[in-house]
């Protein structure tokens, strides 16, 4: 029986080195324009992992718990936490775009979208409502029309995966809860870029109170399969940034549960 089982822990380990192989290039590829891991734990400053160096300046947030590892910690609209990305040429989506995140909700948005806002272009994240939206700017929809929004009450306290996605030759925007899809809708036209600097944890006016990790902005909409397979795996892992560590805590929690 131990023989068994060890077989059956090395076919699982030898999987997932395979499997964190073949994600490396999805986290990464031409399309990726800014990848965070909130893994550094320390510093004002945020550090793009995609090559694109969309770096950005911590104003405010507190380095804590993330989902895996590391994120940060946002208070809200007193003290008005965000981080501040400048803008840059590969921030200026026009054909399509994907916002990805974990949150942790302490409270409800005070209004839209405290996940990542480009103002006036594009932003995903929760609002006032309880829901994910997606909203931007198209030359074919004004910034308060060009809206789509999810069906499912995102929950506080709780690790939630987000996304958005939008494709201008389709002309489809949609929304994702923890994988899932929670909404669509016909949105067309190309995205209008501006000069603005992005954010995260805060809109033109609410301010994030809770938690994020783990974000990845793309210049396309990725497939529902992209979007799953990135969340279950986690940025640090598909990356290999600290795979010994990452390794070690998938393959020891498999151990576990595998002799159990």
């Amino acid at each position: 029986m131990r023989n068994v089982i060890n077989t059956v822990c090395w076919l699982t380990l030898v999987y997932l080195i395979l499997s964190v192989g073949s994600l490396s290039s999805l986290a990464q590829d031409e399309h990726t324009v800014l990848l965070y891991t909130f893994e550094s734990g320390a510093g004002k400053v945020v550090k793009d992992l995609s090559g694109n160096k969309n770096d950005g300046e911590l104003m405010g947030p507190k380095w804590g718990a993330g989902n895996p590892g590391g994120g940060l910690t946002f208070e809200g609209n007193g003290p008005r936490h965000f981080v501040e990305i400048p803008d840059s040429e590969s921030l200026d989506l026009v054909e399509g775009l994907t916002v990805e995140m974990w949150l942790y909700l302490e409270a409800w948005s005070t209004a839209g979208g405290t996940g990542a806002t480009k103002e006036t272009t594009y932003k995903v994240g929760p609002r006032s409502d309880k829901k994910v939206l997606l909203r931007m700017t198209t030359d074919a929809q004004a910034w308060g029309a060009a809206v789509v929004a999810g069906k499912t009450d995102m929950p506080l306290k709780k690790w939630t995966h987000i996304a958005g996605t939008y494709d201008a030759k389709s002309g489809e925007g949609k929304i994702y809860i923890d994988g899932v899809l929670d909404g669509d809708g016909k949105i067309g036209g190309d995205i209008v870029p501006n000069n603005d600097v992005l954010w995260l944890g805060r809109g033109a006016g609410p301010f994030l109170e809770g938690r994020m990790d783990e974000v990845r902005i793309s210049n396309i909409a990725r497939s529902q399969q992209e979007i799953q397979e990135l969340m279950n795996i986690g940025i640090a892992g598909v990356l290999a940034v600290k795979p010994q560590d990452k390794l070690a805590i998938t393959w020891g929690q498999l151990k576990s549960d595998l002799v159990r």
